[in-house]
Formats: C-alpha cells, sequence, structure tokens
C-alpha cells in the first residue's frame, strides 16, 4: 500500500469498522497474526491499545465507510486512556483513603483497627494501580491540606506500589510494600495535636516528641495481629538515614530493609511536594533534586534512580508551562518516551480559562507560530489557581477532548 493510501493515528481514536494496516513502536508482539487488521470489535481495539501507541489505516476504506480521516487536525476527540475507568479507579483511591483516615482515628482514641480491612484496601490498591497506574499517580496529587496525615499515608501507599512495580517485584510482594507504605506514620497519631498540627517551628522539646513517632508506631504496630511484620520495622526505621544520622536510632545503610529504603524515598517526596500548615511544598523538579542530592547518603540510588524512571520528569497532575505561553496539566506518560507526555490545556498564553484540548508532544504538535510545543518547567497548580480536586468534580478527566 502506498504512503497517501494510509494515515498514522493514535490507538485511543481506533473505531469498529477501520481497517489498520501498520503497527508503529511495538512493546510487544502484536496480538494478530498480520499486520492488516479489519477493526471489528471493541475487543480489538483494546487488544492493540495495549501493545502500541500508533497505527496506519487504510484511507480509501475509511473514506468509503465513513467519509471521513481522523487525524490531529481534525475535529475528531479523544479520550484519556484510563478515562472510561477513571471514576472507578477514584473511588477505590478515596474508598482507601478513607479507610486510613478511620484507622488512624481509632488508633488515635485507643481503639483496636482492623488488619484485615488494611489488607483487603492494600490489595485493592494494588490493583488498581497495576490496572490504571496514570490514574492513580494523578489522584495522589489531589491533596487537601487539613487532610494532609491520611492522604499522604495513602499517597506513600501508591507510589512505594508504584516503585515496587518498576522493580519487577511479585505481586504479592507489592501487596506488602503497600501495607507499609500505609501504615508507616501511624506513629503519628499518638503525638499530641498542638505539635502535630503547629504553624511554627518546633522548639527542643516538641521537636523531640515529634521524633518519637517511629517508636510510637512501632509499638503499635506490634500489638496488631496478622499484619505484615516488615510492616513495623519500616515504621521504626522509615526516618533513618544510608549515611547514619537519621532517627530515632542513627543506623546505617546495611541495617535498614529493602522496603525501609523503598518507603524513605517515595515518603520524602510526597512531604516535600505536599502544602503542610507550616510550609508550602515545592515543585516536583525541585523534590527530585532533593533525593538526587541525598543519593547514598541518604536515599538508596538505585531506588531513587529507579522511582525516577518510574514516574518521570513530568508526573501526572503537574501543570506544565509551555513555550507558547500556555498552561496544561500531565494527564498520561508517553511509554516510549517518557519526555513527551500527554497533556490537557487549561490556559491559553494569556493566562486565561481556555478551550481544553489535548496535546501529545510524541505527535510532534505545533502551535500556533508553528512552532514545536516544548515544557518550559513544571510548576504547582496553586502556582495558577488550578484547583485538581475541583477539576475532578467536573469530570475533567473522563471527557472527551479535540486534539492539537
Amino acid at each position: 500500500m502506498s504512503e497517501r493510501d494510509e494515515t498514522r493515528i493514535h490507538v485511543n481514536e481506533l473505531r469498529i469498522g477501520m481497517r489498520v494496516t501498520g503497527f508503529e513502536t511495538l512493546d510487544k508482539r502484536s496480538p494478530f497474526l498480520l499486520d492488516v487488521v479489519d477493526i471489528r470489535t471493541q475487543a480489538d481495539i483494546q487488544a492493540i491499545q495495549k501493545v502500541c501507541d500508533y497505527v496506519f489505516i487504510d484511507v480509501k476504506l475509511q473514506k468509503k465507510q465513513h467519509g471521513y480521516i481522523p487525524t490531529r487536525a481534525t475535529d475528531a476527540k479523544t479520550q484519556l486512556s484510563f478515562a472510561r475507568a477513571f471514576d472507578q479507579t477514584a473511588t477505590t483511591f478515596q474508598q482507601t483513603g478513607s479507610l486510613i483516615k478511620t484507622v488512624l482515628d481509632d488508633i488515635r482514641f485507643g481503639n483496636p483497627f482492623s488488619v484485615e480491612q488494611v489488607k483487603a484496601a492494600v490489595e485493592n490498591t494494588v490493583n488498581a494501580v497495576l490496572a490504571q497506574s496514570d490514574a492513580m499517580l494523578l489522584l495522589t496529587q489531589l491533596k487537601q491540606e487539613d487532610e494532609y496525615t491520611a492522604q499522604h499515608s495513602m499517597n506513600v501507599c501508591v507510589m512505594a506500589i508504584l516503585l515496587g512495580r518498576e522493580l519487577g517485584l511479585p505481586i504479592a510482594e507489592l501487596r506488602d510494600l503497600g501495607v507499609c507504605g500505609l501504615m508507616h506514620d501511624v506513629g503519628k497519631m499518638k503525638v499530641p495535636l498542638h505539635i502535630l498540627n503547629k504553624p511554627g517551628r518546633l522548639d527542643e522539646q516538641e521537636l523531640v516528641i515529634m521524633r518519637n513517632h517511629p517508636v510510637l508506631g512501632r509499638n503499635i504496630l506490634m500489638s496488631a495481629r496478622n499484619l505484615y511484620p516488615g510492616a513495623v520495622d519500616v515504621a521504626y526505621c522509615h526516618h533513618e538515614r544510608l549515611a547514619g544520622g537519621g532517627y530515632p536510632r542513627g543506623l546505617e545503610g546495611a541495617t535498614l530493609s529493602k522496603y525501609t529504603r523503598i518507603v524513605t524515598v517515595v515518603d520524602t517526596y510526597d512531604a516535600v511536594t505536599s502544602d503542610r500548615i507550616y510550609k508550602k511544598g515545592i515543585p516536583h523538579l525541585k523534590a527530585l533534586g532533593i533525593l538526587v542530592d541525598g543519593m547514598k547518603k541518604e536515599y538508596d540510588s538505585s531506588y531513587v534512580t529507579e522511582f525516577i524512571n518510574c514516574i518521570g520528569f513530568y508526573p501526572q497532575g503537574n501543570l506544565a508551562e509551555l513555550s507558547s505561553g500556555e498552561v496544561a496539566l500531565v494527564v498520561e506518560q508517553n511509554r516510549n518516551d517518557r519526555l513527551k507526555p500527554k497533556l490537557l490545556i487549561l490556559l491559553n498564553e494569556r493566562l486565561e480559562p481556555c478551550e481544553r484540548k489535548i496535546l501529545d508532544l510524541a505527535a510532534k504538535p505545533l502551535d500556533q507560530r508553528g512552532q514545536p510545543y516544548r515544557i518550559k518547567q513544571i510548576v504547582r497548580a496553586q502556582e495558577h489557581g488550578i484547583d485538581l480536586i475541583a477539576l475532578q468534580q467536573q469530570g475533567v478527566f473522563t471527557q472527551s477532548y479535540p486534539s492539537i
């Protein structure tokens, strides 16, 4: 077939009745015996979407059957890859978040908590991360300052599982790691609220009390029946550092478990990027800089490297200022090139709300001046007054949008 008889489209634009004439950048073997495939069912589309991002379709057949050719410049609309399952994914995320809040409240008031519920919640989270990692990472950015401890625990759970998946851990280990992440900060529930929520700098005595929370967490989890034992160690050691100097015991790297090292990396990342009562969070790339600067001294170098590989330089839920002057939200990673994510444009070059459009940097789109789009810098949504929680409530992540 000649070049003019076919056109390249994204797999999210595939429709029943199209004829695929070639696959581009396959990550895995084609699920079909031949490269030429007639799309007969939704299952055919889903099978193709699992193995590549772009395909070529038969132009003549498309014109004959449908009268138009979908391209990046037409009025064809695209859904985010996780759009159809986003509401269910968000429900899983929120249910687990609510559970950990209940668990933390029970611990604060001296009540027993359900280990079985914790295990079930983590199992659901592992399943959601494996099925919809883009959506789960995006959901970790929907933060409320007044719910910091519960949200932080949930975020550490999700990101630890993401990192564990990047490391190739089996599902059983991902579940154990998820429990460690979810329960790592339970000791803070025994820290007096006036210290935990103090807006200013802690004095010396208050700092001693705060730094005792790993001991308190160890004691709480040791009394829980049938909880993964490694969670006790992570709660006790997640503020220790490779070269020593951490707390509560000043241990060195050789004594720290694999899960402790993993949780320490993601715990630090989420903590420094989150708004706290006493301190505003920092942008993503600055947070990665802290981890990189601490490699070999504070954090395990291999886990820092794999964490950066896992979430990328432009992770979901972060805001990108573009070379065109527009502002867009990072919504999906391109698994073939993590420096070219998929973005949802929210503000025009005058920083005003505008028609929302999908910008796929992997497709090398041009801006209105005919220049290639590029990301100038990553900033926090708050810097442009964008409320990610409000966007979720408006159903922004489940809609279809035209592509640039």
